[in-house]
């Protein structure tokens, strides 16, 4: 071939091929719309009505639109459904015409592409939020979302969703192309700010997560919101070794100055999401290992002392950035477990913790299977005992010396001793760790407030001691985050308190933060519980606040509430860690109780800790919960302090006794309680509250009838004796049952009996009647009807209350061939009636009762011990209600006392209030 034909042949190749190319190029993906209305009309998308994301169609100003709505519908999930968006992923910009008719956001989640999608895959928000400022406009809204997956992995097979409760929409659009309206950092209208702006007083740091946008940077400055936190993950600022990237950083901190907001970065470093994947695998890695298992998590081990270097490197360059840049308001410390808190991993598998390293194995266990951990527990054993037969003495072991020494299961362990030995160390590490990073945070950030993050409920399996955590860094002028708290005020009260108590023992600082979702009403919960317990700080998530018009309202008018208080306590619970070592079951016994006493009296939570670092004293009350375990230093010094002039109250479970696990304590029993008490459960008694009808009916089966009985009863049952009666409700007694009865002292009676008596009960004798101890009469014979008996005004008596007996003999239908029901029955009883003489013809009206102390029976379970007393509840740790009663009556002049779901807390400034049914804060 020539070299002229070989150059006209190539040409024509290229252009053979451009034009092949040209053809084959796909075509431009198109613009979808729908409108929304009674019968959504549009092309390529869908939006489904049903579950959360239920919506009905409703017509606004002239236009038809559908609106969010439904028992749990907060969301407007969208399909996309057309022949050109099959495969993904593709960049997608969504457009919403909604109806500003309320406070709040709009944000939306997307179904991001990814390698393997995850649930946090699926619901990824995008970068823009929608501030509703209740105009009552129509609004156009504007959402990028790069990388969609188009795969409809959420719920109703959407591929996108709205998330704004109630929320109206008239029409939505999606387009590859950025419309001309889109602006991500767009300022809200400064009139609307204006209409959403409150004010409160100057002192309390009030924070939201996470970042913000412009428009929602100006939002929280006009809902006084002080800070906006961060979640600054090694892994996102240095994702290759040495190449650290700001950017994203840099822009946050910009748009906060612009907006006159603070900042509190999360320093994250430890969670498998947070530690970047060249270090994970690279040779100073070092993973926990569980020892239930013997399996790795991929959250860094904090017994690997090669990772401390790369800990502050971080630190060290955080600092270089930002830390004279006059932005950052406090920081927050992440230092291990799945989300950053100062635990261990405690689960779940996968979830947006994986985002960086793909589902790993992850549950609330013992994490201390590593070999770093088991020298380190070698170590800390060999501190203690000095020599390996100290160690086999106390433990009731053999080892032949300190190398065979390693981690165990704790419910292995071979004796109580060890058992404690063991999760004491292993909390102690974590306090350890916690110490570790707050001192090389101060070195970088000398004057910069820091708040330690913790979590949990204090159990020892993971492994933050609160009060010991506090107490340990309270030298370095930091304090603690807790990040446990839900909607429920003595929820919140209970898993909150140890950590408020110790910060202000310790002079340092507080903050709450909630675990995840809040209701309205626990919008103002939190509140309360921040401000009465002194704290410093008070976290929300921004959706916690800004997901419904309620939510957002309810903070804009307590808002002012936020202030920095100090509550004056003398009252106290003793948190028996010691005893959550070695039976976790006290562990639940004790916060079943605290939101009982709290709801008649504010009080600290003490410490084997600060008991010995002397805070008992200024304490007139200390209430001691089930304690298997009980240090005998702390034993002692509760013991001088009881008599100095203070009141133990003490509760045991069961047969448990104080002390008797691990120690034994029988001398300073002996020395403090009264022996062996008499009296348990009878110390509250029925009380009638108000005065008795003259005319009295008990329906039996019915609502609260159980109130009112007492011996030998059956459950609530059908009345299917009674035929003629619709509905009819019955119990069947059995051989000794029994009913209180609402008397006016000095009055003759009529008792009337609604009942239906067997055959097989009259067969063997007939049912006696007694009122108030004495025989009024009997039924003989079978059959159903209404028995009465006249019952004389010297029967009756002078008591508020009679007492209604029966004695009969019972029966048991699988015995007579009825079936498989094993039951000893007497008669079946459907009304009672008590009618005073004279009243006959009156209507039946009601009559409440009350439980009472019984302050005879509590007197034989006083004590008196030098200037103070002590009360032994034995065997009443599940009986909440009356340790609440006795807590209250030991108190003289408190000013609440009852268990009624209002709260109380005495500060510097004045009483607090918190009616929990209503939702409201007061002061007086």
């Amino acid at each position: 071939m020539s070299s002229y034909l070989f150059r006209v042949w190539v040409v024509a190749g290229l252009l053979i091929t451009g034009l092949l190319a040209t053809g084959l190029r796909a075509a431009p993906l198109p613009d979808l719309a729908i409108q929304l209305g009674t019968n959504n009309q549009g092309v390529g998308l869908e939006v489904p009505s049903e579950g959360d994301g239920a919506n009905v169609p409703i017509v606004i100003q002239g236009h038809p639109a559908r609106r969010i709505q439904g028992g749990r519908a907060l969301y407007l999930y969208v399909k996309i459904k057309h022949p050109a968006y099959t495969k993904g992923p593709v960049d997608a910009y969504v457009t919403v015409e909604f109806f500003d008719d309320t406070l709040g956001k709009i944000g939306l989640q997307y179904d991001k592409e990814a390698p393997e999608p995850t649930t946090s895959t699926k619901y990824t928000g995008a970068g823009q939020s929608v501030i509703l400022t209740g105009s009552g406009q129509w609004r156009t809204g504007y959402f990028f979302l790069p990388a969609l997956r188009l795969g409809h992995g959420q719920n109703n097979g959407a591929d996108f969703r709205l998330s704004s409760g109630g929320l109206a929409v008239r029409r939505i659009a999606v387009s590859p192309n950025k419309p001309a309206g889109f602006d991500p950092d767009a300022p809200i209208d400064p009139e609307s700010l204006r209409h959403l702006a409150v004010k409160r007083p100057a002192g309390m740091e009030v924070t939201f997560g996470n970042d913000a946008t412009p428009g929602e940077a100006a939002l929280f400055k006009a809902l006084t919101v002080s800070s906006v936190e961060s979640y600054v993950d090694w892994a996102g600022v240095e994702p290759r070794e040495n190449t650290w990237d700001w950017s994203k950083w840099d822009k946050q901190v910009a748009t906060l100055k612009a907006a006159g907001l603070k900042w509190v970065p999360f320093i994250l470093a430890g969670p498998a999401y947070a530690t970047p994947l060249w270090f994970q695998s690279g040779p100073d890695s070092q993973y926990y290992r569980c020892l239930e298992h013997g399996k790795d998590s991929k959250v860094q081990s904090i017994f690997n002392s090669r990772w401390r270097p790369h800990v502050e490197r971080f630190i060290k360059a955080l600092a270089d950035r930002y830390r004279d840049g006059g932005v950052i308001e406090s920081l927050l410390l992440g230092i291990t477990g799945i989300y950053g808190e100062s635990i261990y991993p405690a689960g779940p598998e996968g979830g947006w913790t994986a985002r960086l390293t793909g589902d790993y194995h992850n549950h609330q266990g013992w994490w201390a299977g590593d070999v770093h951990a088991s020298a380190a527990f070698r170590e800390a054993m060999r501190k203690r005992y000095g020599n390996i037969a100290a160690l086999n003495q106390a433990w009731k072991t053999s080892h032949p010396a300190f190398d065979q020494v390693a981690t165990f299961l704790p419910d292995k362990a071979p004796s109580d001793r060890a058992r404690a030995d063991f999760v004491e160390w292993y909390q102690a590490a974590m306090t350890e760790w916690s110490v570790f990073w707050v001192k090389t945070t101060r070195k970088y950030f000398p004057k910069t407030e820091i708040y330690l993050c913790t979590g949990g409920n204090g159990d020892p399996i993971l492994g933050a001691d609160f009060t010991a955590q506090t107490a340990a860094i309270a030298g370095e002028e930091a304090g603690v985050r807790i990040t446990n708290e839900g909607s429920d005020y003595a929820h919140n009260f209970a898993i909150t308190r140890e950590v408020a108590t110790a910060t202000r023992l310790y002079k340092t600082f507080c903050g709450f933060e909630p675990a995840s979702h809040v209701s309205e009403t626990g919008v103002v919960a939190r509140i309360y519980n921040a401000t009465a317990s002194g704290a410093r700080q008070l976290h929300y998530y921004e959706n916690n606040v800004l997901s419904t018009p309620l939510a957002m309202q309810n903070f804009r008018t307590n808002v002012g509430w936020i202030v920095l208080r100090q509550p004056r306590l003398d009252t106290a619970i003793y948190v028996p860690r010691e005893s959550w070592a070695l039976e976790r079951v006290s562990l639940q016994r004790f916060y079943e109780l605290a939101p009982f006493l709290r709801d008649v009296t504010d009080l600290d939570f003490l410490t084997r800790r600060t008991v010995n670092d002397g805070f008992l004293r200024g304490c007139r009350m200390l209430i001691l919960p089930p304690c298997p375990v009980l240090e005998p230093d702390v034993a002692e010094k509760i013991a001088a302090w009881v008599r100095q002039g203070g009141t133990l109250v003490a509760i045991t479970s069961g047969d448990g006794e104080l002390g008797a696990r691990l120690y034994d304590l029988e001398t300073w029993r002996s020395q403090l309680f009264v022996a062996a008490p008499a009296i348990r459960s009878a110390l509250l008694k029925p009380a009638l509250a108000g005065t008795a009808p003259a005319h009295w009916q008990l329906e039996l089966g019915r609502n609260d009838d159980g109130q009112w009985l007492f011996g030998d009863w059956q459950g609530q049952e059908m009345g299917r004796e009674w035929q003629q009666i619709p509905d009819a409700r019955k119990r069947w007694t059995g051989s000794r049952p029994g009913v209180l009865l609402p008397t006016v002292s000095g009055a003759a009676y009529t008792l009337r009996l609604a009942a239906s008596v067997p055959r097989y009960v009259t067969a063997k004798g007939p049912v006696q009647v007694y009122v108030n101890g004495q025989l009024v009469g009997q039924i003989e014979k079978e059959g159903q009807k209404e028995f009465t008996f006249a019952v004389g005004a010297s029967v009756v008596g002078t008591e508020p209350l009679a007492r209604l007996e029966l004695s009969l003999n019972t029966w048991k239908p699988s015995a007579l061939g009825q079936g498989t029901d094993n039951r000893d029955l007497g008669i079946a009883v459907r009304q009672i009636s008590w009618v005073r003489a004279g009243a006959e013809t009156q209507p039946a009206g009601k009559a409440q009762l009350k439980q009472v102390l019984d302050l005879n029976g509590l007197a034989a379970l006083t004590r008196k011990v030098g200037s103070g007393q002590t009360i032994l509840l034995s065997g009443s740790a599940g009986e909440r209600d009356l340790v609440a009663r006795v807590v209250a009556h030991c108190l003289p002049n408190c000013p609440d006392g009852k268990v009624d779901g209002r709260y109380r807390t005495l500060t510097a400034e004045g009483e607090l209030w918190y009616d929990a049914k209503a939702g409201k804060i007061q002061s007086r």
